[in-house]
């Protein structure tokens, strides 16, 4: 945990809004994850967390997902990640995005290492995003998107690449 701490503080270097949520949601993670006769401990975190960063800031950072260290906010505010999203290391999120599923709880998307994600993008289905892949802002991914591409648009398309056209 406190690995993931440091890393999300030093990626958020300058931003103490940003430090601060992901630390909380760094302390909710652990609080939900210890056995059920101390998870009790945890409930005044938890509940904190949600009224700080759930109600008050409008980050809807879902302290269940699966998030690597190294996460980069910038602005957060209307932030919504669903439970089973799963988000590599050094990822960057920007505001107003929306990650999580259309169908089932199970159909959510898995966000690859050092994934840049532009504000008001939504990313949802049973989708894979690989390394290195950029989104577009206000793009709707809804189709996998491969390692170092860089996708924009309603749906997301291809961008061109290294003077390719677009796909």
């Amino acid at each position: 945990m406190s690995r993931g701490i440091f890393q999300d503080w030093e990626a958020n270097r300058g931003n103490s809004r940003s430090q601060f949520v992901l630390a909380m949601f760094r302390l909710a993670q652990t609080c939900h994850r210890l056995p059920p006769p101390l998870r009790w401990l945890g409930w005044p975190h938890l509940a904190a967390y949600h009224v700080i960063v759930i109600w008050e800031f409008g980050i809807e950072l879902n302290h269940k997902a699966t998030i690597g260290p190294g996460l980069r906010l910038y602005h957060g505010t209307a932030l919504v990640i669903h439970e089973k999203t799963v988000i590599g290391k050094n990822c960057t999120l920007r505001h107003c995005t929306t990650i999580g599923n259309r169908r089932s709880a199970e159909d959510v998307p898995i966000i690859g290492d050092d994934v840049e994600i532009g504000s008001n993008s939504v990313i949802i289905g049973k989708i894979t995003i690989g390394d290195r892949a950029k989104i577009g802002a206000g793009s709707v991914v809804v189709h996998d998107v491969a390692s170092g591409d860089s996708v924009a648009g309603n749906p997301a398309r291809r961008l061109c690449v290294k003077g390719k056209d677009s796909v």
